[in-house]
């Protein structure tokens, strides 16, 4: 059988001299590329093709939003399969990475049996969570019916949110960003970065996981 093919992204050295140590070790996998930043890891993956990637969720304040990254390889290399790497792992965060296109979620705590255990199952096809993951986000990757949209619908109007202050935090919640919702509705960033902080203040949250959380209360 033909090696499977993995190449990851962290921006911190000690991790990736780590976990190339310990996976060049495992039998039927090849690292093809380790990478620093996300535009290194754009090039080589032309050159390097991988099955799976490793990727950290949360890069340096210059790279791109864990989300935006996820969302612009999937479009650039669509038969990679993305896990996602990462110290933060709370349930909001596991959900929205599954929304954009990670097909698996392993916290940096977690053993590196269950790390290599999720390579494999992420490269045959398969979601990979752990099991309290899964318990945890099992609700947010279930596919959205009508009426679970109108819940939400309704909970964002008893929230005293505006139609277009609704329509921000839907996209947003579906794991759009901020320049893309303003491309959805042909408004400025700076307009949509105001709907969405006065949204945010009428939720009565700060952070990304705080609207999840609220979201889930108001329902």
């Amino acid at each position: 059988m033909k090696p499977l093919r993995v190449a990851l992204l962290d921006d911190h050295a000690i991790v990736r001299h780590g976990l190339v140590s310990h996976l060049s070790d495992e039998p039927g996998i090849e690292i093809v590329g380790v990478y620093e930043n996300s535009r290194e890891l754009m090039r080589g993956m032309v050159s390097a093709p991988a099955h799976v990637l490793l990727l950290d969720f949360a890069l340096g304040r210059d790279e791109l939003d864990g989300v935006s990254l996820i969302r612009a390889l999937r479009a650039r290399f669509p038969d990679c399969r993305i896990l996602v790497l990462s110290t933060y792992h709370e349930s909001a965060t596991v959900s929205l990475a599954l929304r954009v296109g990670a097909r698996g979620f392993v916290g940096k705590d977690e053993d590196l049996s269950g790390l290599v255990k999720a390579i494999r199952v992420v490269a045959s096809g398969a979601i990979y969570l752990s099991a309290d993951m899964s318990y945890q986000v099992a609700d947010a990757i279930r596919p959205a019916d009508e009426d679970q949209q109108t819940v939400s619908d309704n909970a964002l109007q008893r929230a005293a949110l505006s139609a277009r202050e609704q329509e921000v935090i839907r996209c947003y919640l579906e794991g759009m960003t901020v320049t893309e919702i303003a491309e959805k509705f042909n408004r400025s960033i700076k307009t949509i970065s105001a709907q969405k902080a006065t949204a945010f203040r009428k939720l009565g949250v700060t952070s990304n996981n705080g609207l999840f959380k609220i979201m889930k209360t108001l329902e």
